[in-house]
């Protein structure tokens, strides 16, 4: 019986597995794997709750009105791979939610920004945004002075904002040294109002004369004599128009003037009262019928030229 039990436990310890020589031989057991994985190998167990490695607004600090800073997240799980995430933005001291942000499924060890709703303008004051994590098994997020799984923004009260500086007032000619001039509409006319004024707006421009309403069809005359220095038509603006450089060292023009209605050409000499167009609304104008007169000191659109409000002139000349 001994023999037949020997030789049938070798049988057994031979059938099926060649590792098992070895042993017998002398030598130490190797180790035996299976898909790669030794056998008796500790399986890693998983932390028992998720932990916020990082929660941090970027920037920390903003100015009321600014858009909400973005949020990085990193949450650590040793065994997880996926948890759970949202975020809480509460208004301190009273803890009101403000906004709320579900992150779905936040694959554990990565860094994620998240951005908080474009709509969401904080106030000053501050505010605590909190990381609420859940892994697979419920298990929620284990919170210590380290990494407490909660952060605070701060919100600036904005900077004062300096009153603008008022634009100085619109520099008002001297009296003409050529003495009084002649009113260069011929005919009953209007000042208007605000907008008809030098410096009142314009579409990318400030406007640089004085409007002059009257009948299509008035004469326009030169306040003083002098030499015409140009004659045009500009269709995208100044409409037909006439250019005086007068005798008292200015430049005169006069817009707007009906079409075909210039009656001087270029480096014509002509005296005061002379003709030199009519009242029209050639050009970009809101189509009533005016004349658009400007003062230039120096010369017109040459270096150092610049327009004068030439309302205190107008009024002067009308004997007002």
């Amino acid at each position: 019986m001994r023999p037949f039990l020997f030789a049938a436990a070798v049988a057994v310890a031979t059938i099926g597995t060649a590792a098992a020589a070895p042993a017998f031989a002398g030598g130490a057991p190797s180790a035996l794997r299976s898909g790669g994985a030794a056998f008796g190998s500790p399986l890693p167990v998983p932390d028992r709750h998720p932990v916020a490695r990082r929660l941090e607004p970027a920037p920390r600090q903003i100015t009321a009105g600014d858009a909400a800073p973005a949020i990085r997240v990193r949450v650590r799980q040793r065994g997880i791979e996926r948890v759970r995430a949202r975020l809480v933005v509460l208004r301190l001291p009273s803890n009101t939610p403000v906004a709320r942000r579900t992150l779905g499924w936040l694959e554990t060890g990565r860094t994620l920004t998240v951005r908080l709703p474009a709509a969401l303008k904080l106030h000053t004051g501050r505010y605590l945004v909190r990381l609420h994590v859940k892994d697979p098994r419920g298990r929620t997020l284990r919170r210590s002075a380290d990494h407490p799984g909660r952060t605070r923004i701060v919100v600036r009260r904005p900077r004062p904002v300096a009153p603008p500086t008022p634009a100085p007032a619109p520099a008002a000619p001297a009296p003409s040294p050529g003495g009084r001039g002649v009113f260069p509409v011929a005919g009953p006319y209007d000042l208007g109002g605000a907008e008809a004024r030098f410096g009142a707006g314009r579409t990318g421009h400030i406007h640089q004369g004085q409007d002059i309403s009257a009948a299509a069809g008035t004469p326009v005359v030169a306040p003083y004599a002098g030499r015409i220095s140009a004659t045009s038509y500009q269709a995208a603006g100044a409409g037909e128009y006439v250019v005086l450089d007068a005798v008292d060292g200015r430049d005169y023009f006069f817009a707007h003037c009906l079409r075909n209605s210039t009656v001087v050409a270029r480096d014509a000499i002509v005296a005061a009262g002379h003709p030199l167009c009519q009242v029209g609304a050639t050009g970009v104008t809101s189509g009533h019928p005016h004349l658009h007169f400007e003062i230039w000191q120096t010369g017109w659109h040459v270096p150092g030229g610049m327009p004068v409000d030439p309302l205190p002139e107008l009024l002067a000349w009308a004997g007002a």
